[in-house]
């Protein structure tokens, strides 16, 4: 069995390793680490355009519909860069979960954007220190109003959308994402050091974006 990757994969590498080279030296990482920018905007733009967010969306949202091995490739390139762009909240966790229990209407409405590299979404699944778990959670859904808090959320201070894990009491066993939070707005500081420095808001998504949906599922005992 051969566990190599193939040539086309070691083509995307270097082609993935140049840019990065090119566009990523380590003083511009350090100019994002010490200045007010969340994020590099002129990188992740560049990085839209090549087309690297829609490495995994299926062709029909817009994406490339190419393997996870291709992701992981671009992923390492990134990773020996250290990128300061949110790839691993929008590519890696928002993506995957809304190509996991989005319906239909949210993911033509969130997979081309997050294809195109136009949104960045989030993930909300930590409540704190330890390993969360369905008996853990305490952010719960009701009446279409998410209560409680989550910490930290990547990249929770530039996201346009979050998907949030919560308990409800209304549900099944399948997860599901509901469109009764739509639209629900953060009562957090804007700040972006903020989420940088992992400080603890209590409100209804946690950080100031524009969409919120929650990822819900019947929580047995």
């Amino acid at each position: 069995m051969n566990f190599e990757f193939s040539e086309e994969q070691n083509l995307l590498r270097e082609q993935a390793h140049g840019f990065l080279k090119d566009n990523c030296p380590p003083s511009a990482v350090r100019k994002i680490l010490e200045g007010k920018a969340s994020y590099d905007e002129k990188l992740w733009r560049q990085i839209g355009e090549m087309g690297w967010t829609a490495t995994a969306i299926p062709e029909q949202y817009g994406g490339l519909g190419l393997g996870y091995l291709e992701l992981c490739v671009i992923a390492e390139e990134l990773g020996r860069a250290v990128a300061p762009v949110p790839f691993s909240s929008s590519v890696y966790l928002a993506t995957e979960a809304l190509l996991l229990a989005a319906n239909e209407e949210q993911k033509e409405r969130w997979l081309p954007k997050l294809a195109a590299g136009e949104a960045i979404g989030t993930f909300a699944f930590a409540e704190g220190p330890g390993r969360p778990s369905p008996k853990s959670l305490k952010v719960a859904l009701s009446k279409g109003r998410l209560r409680g808090t989550k910490v930290a959320v990547p990249d929770g201070d530039i996201a346009h959308f979050a998907i949030v894990v919560a308990k409800s009491r209304v549900g099944t066993k399948r997860p599901g994402i509901s469109s009764t939070a739509r639209s629900a707005t953060s009562n957090a500081p804007s700040s972006p050091r903020s989420t940088r420095r992992a400080r603890t808001h209590r409100s209804r998504c946690v950080a100031p974006m524009r969409s919120c949906w929650v990822l819900t599922g019947k929580v047995g005992r």
